[in-house]
């Protein structure tokens, strides 16, 4: 460092006398470099243009130690502040929707203590919790099949339809999550296609794996079941009338348990090779069970990108503006 700065001195001052005598003791390469006038100099060095009597500083601006602190510890509290404003909760709001809690199912306050009983009954439901070596079960419902044998309960895995023998100490009460807002939405799309082949689109189970990249399960009657994404999305069929209508109970897996939507889809041709898909959904949790209050915005935008945005790609039923086809309804009721 002190070599170097040495040989900047030496420059500054080559750069201010242009004394050739200094420039040939010096290496080439610096004779070279201070070749130019100062006025190119200064157009080269200097960001503004130089005060009268100013002299061009070649001395490197290094950082000190206790300013870098300062810029670290700066930057720290901005990212602090933003996220605080990022977490700041509405001041209608009296839950605390800001702790992301890693099981789905226990919601249990600090404050609240509830008791567990000394005795688990057959049939009850539980929690998994505490287990090491099979942590992948931590946060599962289970169901007691029978009662306490040396310590330790056998129960079944809702989800995974599997048998576990465990420790009294590994439970604990099943406590579900309950939700008490919901919301409604509408939508509306254009597609330049027939009303059966976007009927078949909705419902056949090769077409809706194809343009979904993922696995799909389709009984088209009604009380038939349905799934889609690998089972993140499934319900049953309530109203089937092939191709204007279409009526079913929708949820998403992350839903609160035994939390069903409505689905209703009307599919209407204005006009010759156009065809308009109306759809209402009605009771939309606000939250899903890891208590996330933008369940409404992630289903209104999964219509749009997930399927009516991929038939269109996919499928190639090509979108039609809403102008296009309201005009086609007013030409038609002025030829009436």
């Amino acid at each position: 460092r002190e070599g170097r700065s040495r040989k900047l001195l030496e420059t500054r001052r080559m750069a201010e006398t242009m004394d050739s005598a200094a420039i040939s003791k010096t290496d080439k390469s610096s004779y070279y470099f201070f070749k130019s006038t100062p006025k190119e100099l200064q157009k080269q060095y200097a960001p503004v243009p130089l005060k009268p009597g100013q002299k061009l500083d070649f001395t490197p601006r290094v950082q000190t130690l206790h300013e870098s602190k300062l810029v670290k510890k700066e930057a720290e509290r901005k990212k602090a502040e933003a996220m605080k404003k990022a977490n700041s909760l509405p001041a209608s709001s009296t839950l605390d929707y800001r702790k992301v809690r890693k099981n789905p199912y226990d919601f249990r306050d600090e404050e609240v203590k509830v008791e567990e009983p000394e005795n688990y009954e057959k049939g009850m439901k539980v929690v998994v919790h505490g287990l090491k070596k099979a942590a992948k079960y931590n946060g599962m419902i289970a169901e007691i099949l029978d009662v306490e044998n040396q310590g330790r309960y056998p129960v079944k895995l809702v989800e995974l339809k599997k048998q576990l023998n465990i420790k009294k100490a590994n439970i604990k009460s099943y406590r579900p999550v309950i939700c008490t807002e919901f919301s409604n939405f509408k939508l509306e799309e254009g597609f330049r296609c027939t009303p059966e082949l976007l009927f078949r689109a909705l419902t056949d189970a090769q077409m809706i794996s194809k343009y979904t990249n993922s696995k799909a399960k389709v009984d088209l009657k009604e009380n038939g079941k349905f799934s889609m994404f690998e089972g993140s999305i499934h319900g049953s069929f309530t109203e089937i009338d092939v191709p204007k209508k279409l009526v079913k109970k929708w949820r998403f897996k992350e839903w609160p348990d035994d939390c069903y939507s409505t689905v209703t889809i009307n599919i209407d041709m204005p006009s010759y090779g156009i065809t308009v898909l109306k759809l209402e959904q009605v009771n939309v949790p606000v939250h899903d069970k890891y208590r996330n209050r933008d369940v409404p915005q992630k289903v209104k935008k999964g219509w749009k990108t997930n399927f009516f945005g991929r038939i269109h790609k996919v499928c190639g039923y090509a979108k039609v503006d809403k102008s296009e086809y309201s005009k086609s309804k007013v030409k038609e009721e002025d030829d009436i």
